[in-house]
């Protein structure tokens, strides 16, 4: 199993400000990595998202020697070969500690809002899977042409290319079944957001049975923790049970978001209970 990496998941909904001075927090405490939705929409202060993903992500990296990941990018909005551009450019300027966590989207009035089409579950699955070839393909190959039923890429060279080789890791976060399939072909990991260890399990299982290189994969999860319930021993006995199925990153996100930078001292702690 891959080394045991602690996730600090951004408090997305609270000022640019706040979410900075969260993830400067969290470097201080021991986080392994930051990471942060990918929403357009602000709706209240536990829904949506004020930040632009990838600007804050590169800051809060250039800034704090952290990991970073979002949790997940939307597929449906970023044209594949700038995406790649993007990431290869983050990646040179980390030297190699970015994640390319990876969705199809699911929150259909903010797509419509910024005036993006809302497809069918089949299509955005079809058109992740889409910009997974291209992103791979074009930060591993000199010169790439695609044509697909979504996008069509024409004698593209990338450069930079990525920090690491051969390439970021590409984690997805799709719960459906052909988004599993997915994951085990072309990605390196999945994200799961599961309380119920046995569901984690049977998810694992059926991941596993499609890998390649199961040496090369590793399985995430999210943890939601509530200041109201959730003391930090309860929170320790949740993260063990996932560890002991081969879990290795385990992401807490914390709640409620207004109370983040305090809540993060509580919180920490689990950290210290596995190191």
């Amino acid at each position: 199993m891959d080394e045991l990496e602690f996730w600090y998941h951004l408090p997305v909904t609270q000022s640019v400000d706040y979410v900075f001075q969260s993830a400067l927090k969290a470097a201080e405490l021991g986080f392994d990595v930051v990471s942060h939705q990918d929403h357009f929409l602000y709706v209240h202060e536990e829904r949506g998202c004020i930040p632009e993903v990838m600007t804050m992500l590169t800051a809060i990296a250039v800034t704090t020697g952290l990991k970073v990941s979002p949790l997940v990018l939307c597929s449906l909005v970023r044209n594949p070969a700038l995406l790649a551009k993007m990431y290869a450019t983050l990646d040179q300027l980390t030297r190699g500690r970015v994640y390319f966590g990876v969705g199809a989207c699911w929150w259909r009035e903010e797509l419509e809002a910024y005036g993006y089409e809302w497809e069918p579950a089949g299509e955005r699955v079809d058109r992740t899977l889409e910009v997974i070839r291209i992103v791979k393909r074009l930060w591993t190959e000199d010169v790439v042409n695609y044509e697909g039923r979504f996008w069509r890429i024409v004698n593209c060279r990338l450069v930079p290319k990525p920090y690491r080789k051969p390439h970021p890791p590409i984690l997805n976060g799709g719960a459906g079944r052909r988004m599993l399939r997915i994951a085990a072909k072309y990605c390196n990991g999945w994200i799961g957001v599961l309380d119920n260890p046995q569901e984690y399990r049977e998810r694992m299982e059926y991941i596993e049975k499609y890998l390649e290189r199961p040496g090369e994969f590793s399985f995430a999860n999210v943890f939601q923790v509530y200041a109201d319930r959730d003391s930090v021993e309860s929170v320790v006995k949740r993260v063990e049970k996932f560890v002991d199925l081969g879990v290795s990153k385990v992401i807490l996100f914390i709640h409620p978001q207004p109370r983040n930078l305090e809540l993060l001292d509580k919180y920490s702690k689990v950290l210290d209970e596995f190191r």
